[in-house]
């Protein structure tokens, strides 16, 4: 289950259909796929970006263009140049050099598709689609005539062909998306996410039955998708048709009412739409079914969050952070419990655990506005409103967000301020649980 705890979800299949993932993850991975293609690289590339490194560009140039030389067809060194200065951890303190590089190795080999695809990645992450476009499409072109390294050229041409269909879906041009989808599934016929991401796009243009055909063969290529029917429930509660989610829900149920995966999606589903009851129902099928399944008893304290039952909901994160101490979602829950218990003890807990979370998930919105939560629980206002401010001005702050800022300058007597925050919170059908407390509190401001 994908972070229900705070911000309600944009489950599994909105990763296929809108693409939230950051660019930074989505290059490393690219630079991963595209070394499995590449020849084996000399002593030149080494030394070239060790230069690069220290700013001797000029000397880096001399390095790369020998490596060429020795390997033709091999990846340009200056693309692994600016590899080197992608580092998540300094928040884009290098991506002018980054830049640099890509763009001087596409005027140092021109005939290299590599460097023109990973600034048309970066043009869709800054959503310059009609840019990314293009520079896709002169890259696919140099595809074509690449033949001095087979493997690369297959590397490259799934790289561009990708690229395109997620301008497609970005932009909404599902007939579009269809074909690039199918061209992709063409190129990797045992890759299930194109069949899946194909699916979801038929979905949408209510080809309902070509939908569940396709979907259905995906999950047979990848045991680990959710089924079809199940996972047409949740794109159509996202579509705002939630007659035809609560059909589709039901219809999941009846024919893969044992299978765990499909038991959390549905609860993720029910409490969408505040049905606690059946989400605690669902869930503990779910963990009968496998005890081990982390996301069953996460969810069953998120459960315990909404009736403010924070020491159950304490136990059931803890069992989770025992296991995986790493487990992002059930450190926002711990934190969420810990601080609501009006303990001194239990606050510097919910801090140093909510303070962790948020060193290693730097850019992840619920992490960082829990560890707001938690400091204005600990009356440190100045550092959660920093916090909090980040996010409303990229406007990226998500309906939880909005209450915790709210509390905050209710606490500071900043009343106008504060309804207009709970206003906000309240505005998106998004369920959280401060949710009946942020109702309570408009209330008693506006009176």
């Amino acid at each position: 289950m994908k972070f229900p705890i705070i911000q309600l979800p944009f489950i599994f299949f909105v990763f296929f259909l809108l693409f939230v993932d950051t660019m930074i993850p989505q290059l490393l991975a690219q630079e991963e796929r595209l070394y499995s293609g590449a020849l084996p690289q000399n002593p030149e590339v080494f030394d070239g970006v060790q230069a690069a490194m220290k700013g001797d560009n000029e000397i880096a140039e001399k390095y790369f263009a020998e490596a060429m030389r020795k390997q033709p067809g091999s990846r340009p060194g200056g693309v692994n140049a600016a590899m080197a200065f992608l580092d998540p951890s300094l928040e884009f303190k290098f991506f002018d050099k980054m830049r640099f590089w890509l763009e001087k190795t596409a005027e140092d080999f021109p005939d290299d598709p590599e460097a023109f695809l990973l600034l048309a990645d970066i043009a869709i992450s800054e959503t310059r689609y009609l840019e990314s476009s293009m520079l896709s499409k002169h890259a696919l072109s140099l595809v074509e005539k690449f033949s001095i390294n087979p493997q690369r050229q297959h590397s490259l041409r799934i790289y561009g062909e990708k690229l395109l269909a997620d301008v497609a879906e970005r932009r909404k041009y599902w007939n579009e998306a269809v074909k690039q989808l199918v061209k992709l599934h063409e190129l990797e016929p045992q890759n299930a996410e194109y069949l899946y991401r194909l699916g979801l796009v038929q979905f949408r243009l209510g080809q309902k039955d070509e939908a569940i055909k396709v979907l259905s063969q995906a999950e047979s290529l990848d045991s680990k998708l959710l089924p079809a029917l199940i996972l047409l429930a949740q794109l159509s509660e996202q579509l705002g048709k939630n007659d035809e989610a609560v059909q589709y829900l039901t219809e999941a149920i009846e024919k893969n009412g044992n299978n765990p995966r499909v038991l959390i999606a549905a609860a993720d589903l029910e409490l969408i739409w505040n049905h606690l009851d059946k989400v605690k129902l669902f869930a503990e099928k779910a963990h009968q079914l496998d005890p081990n399944l982390s996301d069953a008893i996460i969810t069953l304290g998120i459960v315990d969050l909404y009736a403010e039952d924070y020491k159950q909901a304490e136990e059931k994160f803890i069992k989770i952070t025992e296991v995986q101490p790493n487990n992002s979602e059930a450190m926002i829950g711990l934190s969420l419990a810990l601080c609501e218990q009006n303990d001194a003890h239990q606050l510097r807990r919910a801090f140093t655990v909510a303070k962790r979370n948020a060193e290693q998930n730097p850019y992840s919105v619920n992490v960082q506005t829990t560890l707001a939560w938690v400091l204005i629980q600990a009356n440190s206002l100045n550092e959660a409103e920093k916090i909090l401010m980040r996010y409303f001005n990229a406007n990226e702050l998500n309906s939880p967000g909005a209450y915790y800022l709210a509390v905050l300058f209710s606490k500071q007597n900043r009343k106008e301020e504060a309804i207009l925050f709970l206003k906000t919170a309240l505005a998106e059908n998004v369920n959280f649980p401060k949710r009946i407390a942020a109702e309570k509190l408009l209330q008693t401001l506006a009176q």
